[in-house]
């Protein structure tokens, strides 16, 4: 009999022993499953993030550039107005590409809005507010060079005082959304962080 028990009792034992076995090796599976859905979902946040910071970084860029195109293309038209002495059909061209260069500058904005925050838009409305502004000036400055004297006559050249007085202002919101974009973006914290934005030297206006 108690042979027979030992026996009973050892396959009791071994059976329990195989249930915890088990038991262990399920909860462990659990465990580890948890790890690697862990893993994965911080991965796949990390990699949206990036993305994001990717597509904000590249929207600034591309803003900038813009508003640096519609800064370079009114400055042709000051210099029409220095140098020309008719309204001759050049004038036109050149303020048609200013607002053609307006449009991107637009189009490039509304991309970036859509990406920020509210608190994040202040730097985008101060640099386009300082592009229209300019603009106005020099607009302004093409009418009284016009209005001085009637088709056809000669034109004292203009060194466009209204729009110059612009300048600096909007060289200056440029250099300040660039600066605001790079410690935003380019932060050593952020994932996938580049190297820092090539610089934008503020220019001297002749």
């Amino acid at each position: 009999m108690d042979g027979q028990w030992a026996v009973v009792v050892g396959a009791a034992l071994g059976a329990s022993g195989a249930v915890v076995g088990a038991f262990t090796t399920w909860v462990s599976a659990r465990l580890q499953t948890r790890v690697q859905l862990k893993v994965a979902e911080l991965q796949h946040t990390a990699a949206q993030t990036a993305e994001t910071i990717g597509r904000k970084r590249a929207a600034c860029s591309d803003l900038v550039l813009a508003v640096d195109s519609v800064r370079r293309q009114m400055r042709k038209v000051r210099r029409h107005l220095r140098e020309a002495s008719d309204d001759d059909p050049a004038l036109r061209a050149e303020q048609a590409a200013v607002h053609e260069r307006i449009r991107e500058a637009q189009a490039a904005e509304w991309v970036l809005r859509l990406m920020l925050s509210d608190e994040e838009q202040l730097t985008v409305t101060e640099l386009t507010d300082a592009m229209y502004a300019s603009h106005e000036a020099l607009m302004a400055d093409v009418d009284a060079w016009l209005a001085a004297a009637r088709p056809g006559e000669r034109r004292e050249p203009s060194d466009a005082p209204r729009f110059g007085g612009t300048t600096a202002e909007l060289q200056a919101r440029m250099m300040s959304f660039a600066s605001s974009a790079h410690k935003r973006l380019y932060s050593d914290s952020l994932p996938g962080t580049a190297p820092p934005a090539a610089r934008i030297e503020p220019r001297t206006e002749t």
